[in-house]
């Protein structure tokens, strides 16, 4: 009997929630991302889901990058969201270094023409090794650029620029003077303030995402 009573519960516990429609930022063409089941409408707000960057830029070949987003608000049972950064799978960049020999991190916050601040963390290799002033200028280089960049572009355009193709290109034109680069990518991207409406919403890294389907 106890049985029973636990197994019509929790019928009775899944009868009682809804689909949701979570669709991305307008800025990402506002698409829907994934459906997902909940209680109410309150019960999605800040929820994270990730997805494939590839279902936004169509090359597959970074099937390893996945983009996280995160609900702000629903209406009825469609639910806005934000983008919270993208990230590389941790066995890809290990793949990727294993096959060089020089490898360059670099760590840095830039800040969108809006005000909104991102964190970008970048991997540099390159076939030979690098004396030590060879390293600092290419450091520099992509400092200074990826500053400038951001500068001219809001949150939104900054966002896809940031999971697009066309920021490995600028990256290497601006090192190619330096010393010519083999492989980089973008590994990690983190809003750290989106100033939306003038108002800026702080954000940091929390667990809790939930797959796309």
């Amino acid at each position: 009997m106890a049985k029973d009573r636990s197994q019509r519960k929790g019928k009775d516990k899944f009868k009682e929630k809804n689909w949701y429609t979570v669709v991305s930022p307008d800025y990402f063409g506002g698409k829907e991302i994934t459906l997902s089941l909940g209680n109410s409408p309150e019960s999605m707000v800040g929820r994270k889901v990730e997805v494939p960057v590839s279902d936004f830029t169509g090359n597959f070949k970074r099937a390893n990058a996945k983009m996280i987003f995160k609900i702000i608000s629903c209406q009825g049972t469609k639910c806005s969201t934000e983008f919270l950064g993208h990230a590389l799978s941790d066995d890809y960049i290990r793949r990727m270094v294993r096959r060089r020999k020089e490898r360059i991190d670099i760590i840095h916050e830039v800040s969108a023409s809006d005000g909104s601040r991102m964190v970008l963390k970048v991997v540099i290799v390159t076939d030979g090794k690098l004396n030590a002033s060879k390293r600092v200028d290419i450091r520099n280089s992509v400092l200074s650029f990826l500053g400038e960049k951001a500068s001219t572009l809001n949150y939104g355009d900054l966002a896809k620029y940031v999971v697009g193709d066309d920021i490995y290109t600028d990256i290497i034109n601006a090192t190619k003077d330096i010393y010519p680069i083999r492989k980089i990518e973008l590994r990690k991207s983190v809003m750290v303030a989106h100033n939306e409406s003038g108002d800026a919403s702080q954000h940091s890294e929390e667990p809790g995402i939930q797959q796309a389907s």
